[in-house]
């Protein structure tokens, strides 16, 4: 009996021993546990260095580029004011003339048989050559009959010589009038909804280096091009200055959209979604980004118009890219403002 009584008491002494032990190998390891998780940062503790840009108020505009040439809608013509020799045509292509300028003479045939006429009296009857000299030179003297110019023109070609006969009211030279020269462009088929008669543009070429010149489409072609992919547009200049050649190569850019003050935002804060749709994150009060859906307008250089969704005076994060997220903890730089490359539509 006593001997059972030992054996018991050692079988529970053992059992109170294994349970200790192994309650302490379990508080062991959840010590471990809650030391690894005090080590982690806490969800939200990253911050990510990025730079913004202020949502600003801008005149934005939207051009459509057209390739063209010059045309002159007035073409003159210098005639001869009588049958006859021509006498001291100077003029050169690209001469400019005025109204009211003499700008040649045409010897009648009638006077110059005369003139020759005269040296073979004088040799037969040497005493009436002296009347018939007279009466040739009251008709003679101004030497012959004076081309006038009737406007102010260039000359475009020129068609006689001097000393060459012409008859009565034949061309001596192609005058074009600068003032009826107007830029015929291309108009691509898919733009043509976009564009209508009275939008201001400008017109650049290498005729006139460095100038913008300002314009406005006239009328839009009732028909299309002989290869059926463009319609021709008329722009006439609205200022002193213009082109005066023509065959001119231009380039025209119509102003077919204009916002004098524009919300707008650098490109490189805008985010697109796979729905077509555009986001950008906001740099929050908060120190955070918040990802704010807006609408788009007119898009000119480094700048894009924001139609909905932004206030001006609002920080859009410029960098960081796919990184960011909505909620993500930032530090913000404010960058200098974008500059879209400008310039005045003309009035």
């Amino acid at each position: 009996m006593t001997i059972m009584r030992t054996l018991v008491g050692t079988a529970l002494a053992l059992l109170i021993v294994l349970t200790l032990a192994l309650a302490g190998c379990r508080a062991g390891s959840g010590a471990s546990a809650s030391d690894d998780d005090s080590a982690a940062p806490p969800p939200g503790a990253v911050t990510m260095a990025v730079s913004v840009a202020r949502v600003t108020v801008a005149p934005m505009r939207r051009d459509l580029r057209l390739l063209g040439t010059t045309v002159a809608a007035r073409h003159l013509q210098l005639r001869a004011p009588s049958a006859g020799r021509v006498l001291g045509f100077n003029l050169q292509n690209g001469d400019r003339v005025r109204c009211g300028e003499v700008i040649a003479h045409v010897l009648n045939r009638e006077v110059e048989a005369a003139a020759n006429g005269l040296a073979v009296a004088e040799r037969l009857d040497p005493s009436e050559a002296p009347a018939l000299a007279q009466s040739v030179h009251r008709y003679s003297h101004t030497g012959g009959v004076a081309v006038v110019a009737p406007e102010d023109g260039i000359v475009s070609q020129r068609l006689v010589s001097t000393g060459q006969m012409v008859n009565d009211m034949d061309p001596l030279a192609d005058l074009i009038d600068p003032k009826s020269v107007y830029v015929e462009a291309a108009v691509p088929i898919d733009d043509l909804a976009s564009i209508h008669p009275g939008m201001n543009a400008t017109v650049t070429s290498p005729m006139v280096p460095g100038a913008a010149i300002p314009a406005r489409v006239a009328a839009l072609s009732p028909s299309l091009s002989p290869n059926g992919a463009t319609a021709p547009a008329r722009l006439e200049f609205t200022a002193a200055q213009r082109i005066s050649q023509t065959g001119a190569p231009v380039e025209v850019a119509v102003t077919i959209a204009s916002v004098p003050d524009a919300i707008v935002i650098p490109t490189a804060a805008l985010f697109a979604d796979t729905d077509g749709a555009y986001h950008v994150f906001v740099a929050g009060a908060d120190g955070r980004a918040h990802r704010t859906a807006i609408t788009t307008g007119i898009r000119r250089g480094n700048l894009i118009q924001v139609t909905a969704g932004l206030a001006p005076g609002t920080l859009v994060i410029t960098s960081g890219g796919y990184a960011l997220a909505d909620g993500l903890k930032i530090e913000a730089t404010v960058a200098p403002p974008a500059v879209a490359p400008l310039t005045v539509a003309p009035q």
